[in-house]
């Protein structure tokens, strides 16, 4: 079971919803104004009715980098920008970890049991340029169980079961 009670969880699809429409409305105006100034600019150049066209273009901008930065979408892809001199394919590992109030028992890739909370790995391959992913190759998760997990920060196995390794874990764990 969510944490959220269902209205609040439909409220806020309804807000990126509205949110995402807001944003790619102002980026369609900023590029009909971008079109139509360009045009006047070129038709108008050389006069002293440029002003009008110049103002266009100005404000045609500001309305794309205003739809970009009110879209959703655009600024998931902006929060995970990278390097401003990275082009082609960037790797990236996300960590987060995941509570049982998400309500999924996932499998642990080490030992294979259900868990329900526990770290998590996500592994991204993505095709960025000037540090902006433009899209997600692929994408995949790792789960792991608690035990697993604090096994692989500690340094020991919990595969085996060798006294030198339960000798490793009672120092490890002491110190």
């Amino acid at each position: 079971m969510s944490s959220k009670p269902s209205s609040i969880e439909l409220a806020d699809a309804a807000s990126e919803l509205m949110k995402g429409v807001a944003g790619w409305l102002l980026i369609g105006l900023g590029v009909a104004g971008l079109l139509s100034g360009s045009g006047g600019i070129v038709q108008q150049a050389g006069t002293a009715d440029i002003i009008a066209p110049v103002l266009v273009v100005g404000f045609a901008i500001l309305f794309i980098i205003s739809g970009v930065l009110v879209n959703p979408r655009f600024r998931r892809r902006l929060d995970r920008r990278h390097r401003p001199s990275r082009f082609g394919r960037v790797k990236t590992v996300e960590n987060r970890t995941r509570s049982a109030t998400e309500g999924r028992r996932e499998p642990c890739v080490v030992c294979g049991s259900r868990s329900k909370e526990g770290p998590v790995r996500r592994y991204r391959q993505e095709y960025v340029v000037a540090g902006v992913p433009l899209w997600t190759i692929s994408e995949k998760h790792n789960f792991y169980c608690p035990d697993c997990a604090l096994a692989e920060l500690s340094g020991y196995s919990t595969g085996s079961t060798d006294e030198s390794d339960t000798a490793k874990r009672t120092i490890t764990e002491t110190e």
